[in-house]
């Protein structure tokens, strides 16, 4: 070999173990950068849901919208039937309770339901938030649909409806 010749493998030997060191350079410090990238994007995009979610949730909107039609009886039928599916999900039962002590006005099909929602509901924070959903319906202080009757409300505001005990026959 000659001088050129080692002075040329040395050099492409060379510039192949500069490329290598910048690769393992930009792989070592890549990652970080994403990291941090990817944490500023994320605070930038703060208005998007964070929730997550194990399984799929229940598709709501059926019954939502035979509500929104007018069709309470066709909600609450898709709400139930979701309801068996999913007994867990909270929203199911507030749903439920909304159409039934709201627009139908149904007081023992609505304690029927909340006692059921009672009982599916793991979470103490959940039924909690059930009973003050069927309470605050019930003392007229929230009317659930009430955008899609026309005139003056059914019961005047500070009214409240006779005691369940009244309503509700004893078993």
């Amino acid at each position: 070999m000659t001088g050129e010749q080692v002075g040329f493998i040395g050099s492409v030997g060379l510039i192949l173990l500069m490329i290598g060191g910048v690769a393992a350079i930009g792989i070592a410090t890549g990652y970080p950068a994403s990291l941090w990238i990817s944490a500023r994007l994320a605070d930038l995009l703060s208005f998007l849901p964070r929730e997550r979610f194990d399984a799929p949730q229940p598709p709501l909107g059926i019954g939502a919208a035979r509500a929104a039609q007018g069709d309470f009886e066709g909600a609450v039928d898709a709400y139930e039937e979701m309801r068996e599916r999913h007994p867990e999900v909270r929203e199911i039962h507030v749903r439920l309770l909304e159409i039934v002590l709201g627009p139908l006005d149904d007081p023992i099909r609505g304690e029927a339901i909340l006692q059921r929602g009672l009982a599916a509901l793991q979470s103490e924070d959940d039924r909690a938030v059930l009973r003050k959903v069927s309470e605050a319906i019930r003392s007229g202080d929230r009317r659930p649909f009430a955008y899609l009757t026309a005139g003056p409300q059914t019961r005047p505001a500070g009214v409240n409806p006779p005691p369940l005990s009244q309503v509700v026959e004893p078993r």
